[in-house]
């Protein structure tokens, strides 16, 4: 029937028969194939054109909103208690729920919830007849009234396809056009079951399926690559072939999917100009407007410019290294550097102002890192600072575009197509939130731009592609009514499908189960979920359905309809990865990537200075790589804004607290001689120099309640500490306070700082480090490998006269010394050399005292060759030393990992070391 509207259970599908092209024909009508929605919006006009009265459909947002405002005050002050958006969407829901199923919300006897939601329907129904507004599925049932009475235009023959079942909504409508005299079809009739059967009766048989098969992969990412190889394969053979892949969670699948499709079937598109490029597979989920880019940081620049409180540093970091705002790409380099100096110098909590004024700072002192962007970020502030307090939503719709313009959004670079659209895209959510003002009414700026997020992200982008893509990657409903030459639907596991029932809370239970609703029960999602499986068992000559068998260590089971249909013998072999592919290429039978070992580096050259100090050989001492890349390359972590202090800053703070404290009490004689008056005075003031001494140098003022709190902390951390030391047995006077001092390593100068020295009444002397983490390791100062050598340096090359070496555990749990001494009895709890008790040192090995220092000297000199010689390669003992390594990233520990199971797969007479990478 040339003349049949066809109306179609997704807009995908109109779309599809839209495009189709009819074999062997030049020239074709295109096929009148619309969505029922889009159709029924049409009507709408129609009536509205003819002067209907037909009130103004809110659109799903506003819809929202007015449930919000409903639910809010039938809940009065305890609103703000409540998830107001969260209850906004199921009421809503459950207000669709009763229109299309022609469900009744009040009665007698209803639950709690149920007759809450009663209320607020009634209220929400008054309010909108009071405005003139209706909700979108109102609106349908309204012009299903109209057409039923010959007030709208109806075709001469309606065809509906791809709808797995009806709801009692479109059996009305068929029911008032055949009474209009419209003929109506099904299209395919294999498809739907036009019966009134029982929603737990099984859908119509459907004709003989072709080849059908079954396949078990070990996990998702074992589907996805099964399904890349299949969509691969049948490409090659038929390069024109039409593919569909179904996913029942196509948003949890979709990132990883992308990326093997990518791989397999775009390797050379890697690049990033390519990101935009055309590929042959096509997602028909789109992603939220605000999740773009370009989207996200004009969405930032007016809540960072118009909000006046604090905000975490880490969005105004994230502010200065994207793109798409005033000279993004002339400045790049200039917003890295003072993000650099952000994270630096202002703390967690900052705002957008206090950034402008640190690059105010540093460009007084000569540091002009990126003026145009800090000029378009002043003009933000400014523009956003002069639009007051409250203003309706078209109001704010100019402030936006003045306060984007002021910001130099979209940036200095032309836009891609992608980009082009998607800022088209916001320019219609902007219009759309102007059009707002009878929901919101006057709005602050910061709520108003927290509206327009909601927006962004409710409006779901998809960017136009052109051409027909082979392959299709669908949702479930998606699929409706499409056929493919192959289909394969993965994610067939029984816990998703059929998918669970999910009732609305909000309705009676047995009221939604009588109807049959959407997602009612187990019944109804059963009946849903065979309908489907049968119409894609119909949708290609080669249907392959697959299941994970686990999910982490979670066992999963196939899904039941799964049942009956023949296992397929094997997946079809993964394929390569680009680099893998590169690795193989034929045209280059010595491979196009070259393994080689790089576990050395260039020697220190005369004269070169290696900074570090204790810290460059205990980094070599536990990884070679580390130390070469963070200390002769100079690589290092970004600083991190934490909230409060972190771990690093208290120990600061309990150094400088114990600092001052010897300083005043200058050993064991004058801390017995303190009453207990007198000492909790002298800790005190220890503490306020401490504070004090931190605050100077980090340029900041601590809040004076946090400041009272961390001097209550520190105050108890020394007064457990002074314990421990009016313990000690013999008697000591404090002689250097983090004394400085320097010794020369096999050519490498090594510079460090001893927390503190004691002279004992013989005239030795105790090395002591405070220590302020729980995590102590002493027992590698046996080893070859000194991963903790301060001390040892100190004693073995620097001073003669150490009796013991000792960490201070200065903690609230057990405090205590833990260390090595020449004897025992010289500190609590540290043993001597050669002492029963002592597990460190070997007494056939280390006999004595100097045979730890003669230890300590070779290894030290043995490591500091290592640097000397450009010994860098990856070499581990233990992975959880590594945690403090700033350079964590260019240790590459995948790839060694990699490579370490390579070796354990060959061979035992291969040699393999684990230092080698590509």
């Amino acid at each position: 029937m040339a003349d049949c509207l066809i109306l179609c259970a997704t807009s995908r599908l109109a779309q599809a028969l839209r495009g189709a092209v009819p074999a062997g024909r030049p020239a074709w009508r295109t096929r009148p194939a619309l969505s029922l929605g889009q159709w029924l919006a049409g009507l709408a006009d129609e009536a509205l054109l003819s002067g209907l009265d037909v009130p103004q459909a809110l659109d799903p947002f506003a819809e929202r909103l007015l449930w919000e405002k409903v639910i809010a005050a039938s809940l009065s002050d305890a609103a703000p208690l409540f998830d107001l958006p969260g209850m906004a969407a199921a009421a809503a829901e459950a207000h669709a729920l009763c229109r299309i199923w022609q469900l009744a919300a009040g009665g007698a006897e209803l639950a709690d919830e149920a007759r809450l939601f009663a209320g607020w329907q009634a209220e929400f129904e008054r309010r909108c007849r009071a405005a003139g507004w209706i909700d979108q599925a109102g609106l349908h049932r309204q012009l299903l009234g109209l057409l039923a009475a010959g007030r709208l235009a109806v075709p001469e023959a309606v065809a509906f396809a791809g709808f797995d079942r009806y709801t009692p909504f479109e059996r009305d409508l068929m029911a008032a056009l055949e009474g209009r005299g419209v003929s109506i079809e099904n299209w395919p009739e294999f498809a739907v079951d036009r019966s009134d059967a029982a929603p737990g009766e099984p859908a119509a048989e459907n004709p003989a399926a072709g080849d059908c098969r079954v396949l078990a992969c070990p996990d998702v990412d074992g589907e996805c690559a099964a399904i890349v190889a299949w969509a691969r394969n049948w490409l090659a053979a038929r390069p024109d072939a039409r593919l569909g892949i179904v996913a029942p969670d196509l948003a949890g699948v979709r990132d990883r999917l992308q990326f093997r499709l990518d791989d397999a079937l775009h390797p050379a598109l890697i690049r990033p100009d390519a990101a935009e490029l055309p590929r042959c597979f096509n997602f028909s989920l789109g992603r939220p407007l605000a999740e773009l880019p370009l989207i996200r940081v004009a969405l930032d620049l007016l809540a960072l410019g118009g909000g006046r409180a604090k905000v975490e540093q880490g969005r105004l970091s994230a502010l200065l290294l994207a793109g798409g705002w005033s000279a993004a790409e002339a400045e790049a380099d200039g917003r890295a550097r003072l993000d650099a100096a952000l994270r630096r110098d202002l703390p967690y909590f900052t705002s957008l102002p206090a950034l402008i004024r640190l690059a105010g700072r540093l460009a007084e002192q000569g540091q002009a890192l990126c003026p145009r962007s800090v000029a378009d970020l002043a003009a933000l502030v400014e523009v956003a600072g002069g639009a007051g307090r409250q203003r309706l939503p078209g109001q704010w719709r100019g402030v936006f575009r003045d306060c984007l313009q002021a910001a130099g959004w979209p940036g200095d670079r032309p836009l891609s197509s992608h980009e082009f659209q998607a800022r088209r895209a916001f320019a219609e959510v902007v219009d759309g939130f102007a059009r707002l003002d009878g929901l919101l009414g006057p709005l602050p700026f910061g709520e108003a731009v927290r509206r327009l997020g909601q927006l962004c992200r409710q409006r779901l982008f998809q960017p136009e592609t052109r051409g027909r893509p082979a392959i299709q990657v669908l949702g479930v409903l998606e699929s409706a009514g499409l056929d493919f030459d192959a289909l394969w639907v993965m994610g067939m596991n029984d816990d998703q499908w059929p998918p669970p029932p999910r009732p609305s809370p909000l309705l009676p239970a047995e009221r939604q189960r009588a109807a049959g609703s959407a997602h009612a029960s187990a019944e109804v999602e059963l009946d849903f979920a065979r309908r489907v499986h049968a119409r894609l068992l119909a949708a290609a000559p080669e249907v392959t359905f697959s299941f994970a068998r686990a999910d982490g260590n979670r066992l999963l089971r196939p899904s039941p309809l799964l049942a009956g249909l023949p296992l397929a013998e094997a997946a079809p072999p993964p394929p390569a990865t680009p680099a893998g592919q590169a690795a193989a290429d034929p045209a280059d039978p010595a491979g196009a990537i070259e393994r080689i070992d790089d576990a050395q580096a260039p020697p220190v050259a005369p004269g070169e200075k290696v900074a570090g100090g204790s810290w460059l050989l205990r980094a070599q001492a536990i990884c070679p790589a580390w130390a070469y890349y963070q200390f002769r390359l100079g690589g290092e972590a970004m600083d991190e804004a934490v909230e409060g202090l972190d771990p690093a800053a208290r120990g600061t703070l309990v150094h400088a607290a114990l600092e001052a404290f010897w300083t005043t009490v200058p050993g064991s004689a004058a801390l017995a001689g303190l009453g207990d008056a007198a000492r909790q005075a002298a800790i005190a003031a220890a503490v306020d120099a401490a504070l004090l001494h931190f605050e100077n140098a980090r340029r900041i003022s601590l809040p004076a309640r946090f400041r009272q709190l961390e001097a209550a902390r520190l105050g108890r951390l020394l007064d457990l500490w002074l314990a421990v030391e009016s313990r000690r047995g013999q008697p000591f006077a404090v002689i250097a306070r983090e004394q400085p001092a320097e010794v020369d390593i096999e050519g490498i100068r090594v510079k460090m700082v001893v927390d503190r020295i004691d002279r004992l009444d013989d005239g030795r002397q105790v090395i002591i480090d405070y220590k302020t983490g729980s995590a102590i390791d002493i027992r590698n100062w046996a080893e070859a490998r000194l991963t903790e050598p301060q001390l040892p340096i100190y004693a073995a090359l620097v001073n003669d006269e150490v009796a013991a070496v000792v960490f201070a555990k200065v903690l609230l749990d057990k405090p205590g010394f833990a260390g090595v001494a020449d004897e025992k009895d010289i500190l609590p709890g540290v043993q001597g050399v050669g002492d029963d008790k002592q597990k460190i040192f070997d007494p056939a090995e280390f006999p004595d005292w100097i045979a730890v220092i003669t230890h300590w000297r070779e290894r030290l000199h043995a490591i500091a060759r290592e640097v000397g010689d450009g010994v860098a390669g990856v070499v581990f003992a233990d992975e959880s030393r590594l945690q403090y390594c700033e350079v964590l990233p260019l240790l590459r520990l995948p790839e060694r990992r990699r490579l370490l199971a390579e070796a354990l797969a060959v061979p035992p007479t291969t040699d393999r070391s684990g230092d080698n990478h590509e």
